[in-house]
């Protein structure tokens, strides 16, 4: 055998060892590719964007393998804040950074190769909010009053008919029995923030949030001044007060019997009957009394009235007669929200009689009741 054969031999061999080499190592990797299966959880999982700009919320979903459902409920994606990209606060051509967590053993106890690192979404395509201002939130607010100041009982409801308004609820913040003109009221606007979001509502706050405060204007008021009480108001209830004494026989046997015994005068009676009656009588002065302000509220208490004094006498059918002062009351002297004062006058009635100078005074000077004060009025 030539030298040049042999060399060609060898050179044969070497190459066949080389491909059975280079074959052996193919089927060497095709079968250690073959035992393992590729995931990728960035080309499985979407992200979507919610809300309006500069109220983005980014969430994402992960799509699940069939076979591998173990697995994926394992699978996480975390939306990594920074102080510039809160979620729910996002706006457009912001990046956000999420990472993908998964039970590593259980990975690879199931023979997977895993691929999902960090990475960045950009925010878009999120729309403009429509801002309702902190006025209009509480545009749809309506009081309704009940009773008279300081014993106003206050509600409020919603009559607004304009989306997103009609869906606020109103409340009224630590309420109390009773309300006065003049006091505040602290109204909270309550509503679904996430369905504001998803419509794109750019709801405003104010100071202290969705919470305003309404001062009570335009309720009628029990009169507390003196000074208010028109003079043509009080001559009315003069005038008024001295009538009752020739229409009101039924007072006068009342007071006639306990003035005729307090003056130690005998009476007699006709027919079983008493025949008591009043003299004309003549104004003497009138006072305003009026519950003091930290009684105010307080139940079964009288507000203010306005005491008529005249003096008179009683007489009987036999010409005896006991002097006698005699006060007439009116109750519940309004101020209206126009301003204007009233007095039920056909609400007046004789409400005490004496022959004693002192019952009278003790009587119009609130004397025995420490919860009120009385002013004489000026004639």
């Amino acid at each position: 055998m030539t030298k040049r054969r042999r060399t060609l031999q060898l050179c044969g061999r070497i190459a066949g060892l080389t491909a059975l080499a280079l074959a052996l190592g193919i089927v060497i990797y095709l079968v250690g590719f073959a035992r393992y299966t590729y995931v990728n959880l960035s080309e499985l999982t979407t992200a979507e964007v919610s809300g309006y700009d500069g109220h983005g919320t980014l969430k994402t979903n992960t799509a699940t393998v069939a076979g591998l459902e173990d697995f994926f409920q394992t699978v996480d994606v975390d939306i990594l804040e920074t102080e510039d990209t809160v979620n729910g606060e996002l706006s457009n051509g912001d990046k956000v950074e999420i990472s993908y967590n998964y039970n590593k053993e259980l990975a690879k106890n199931l023979s997977l190769r895993v691929r999902g690192g960090n990475e960045f979404v950009t925010i878009k395509n999120l729309p403009e909010g429509t801002v309702i201002s902190y006025d209009e939130l509480f545009s749809g607010a309506k009081f309704s009053y009940e009773g008279i100041a300081p014993l106003v009982t206050v509600s409020v409801e919603n009559v607004s008919t304009t989306a997103p308004i009609c869906d606020v609820v109103y409340t009224i913040v630590d309420p109390k029995e009773y309300y006065d003109e003049g006091d505040e009221v602290v109204v909270e606007a309550s509503f679904d923030t996430a369905a504001a979001v998803a419509n794109a509502y750019d709801i405003q706050q104010g100071e202290d949030g969705y919470r305003k405060t309404f001062t009570i204007t335009g309720v009628d008021r029990y009169l507390t001044d003196a000074s208010a009480l028109p003079q043509d108001l009080l001559d009315q209830m003069k005038t008024h007060g001295a009538t009752l004494f020739g229409t009101a026989p039924g007072d006068a046997n009342e007071f006639g019997l306990r003035v005729f015994m307090s003056a130690g005068v005998m009476y007699t009676t006709s027919g079983g009957e008493y025949t008591f009656a009043w003299r004309t009588p003549t104004y003497i002065s009138s006072y305003f009394t009026c519950i003091n302000e930290e009684h105010l509220g307080e139940p079964g208490q009288q507000i203010n009235d306005v005491k008529v004094v005249y003096d008179g006498a009683i007489v009987q059918s036999d010409g005896r007669s006991v002097s006698t002062e005699a006060v007439v009351v009116y109750k519940d002297i309004i101020q209206r929200a126009d301003g204007t004062v009233t007095v039920d006058l056909d609400n007046g009635h004789i409400v005490s009689a004496s022959n004693k100078d002192s019952d009278i005074k003790n009587l119009v000077h609130a004397a025995d009741d420490m919860n009120y004060t009385s002013t004489k009025l000026e004639q």
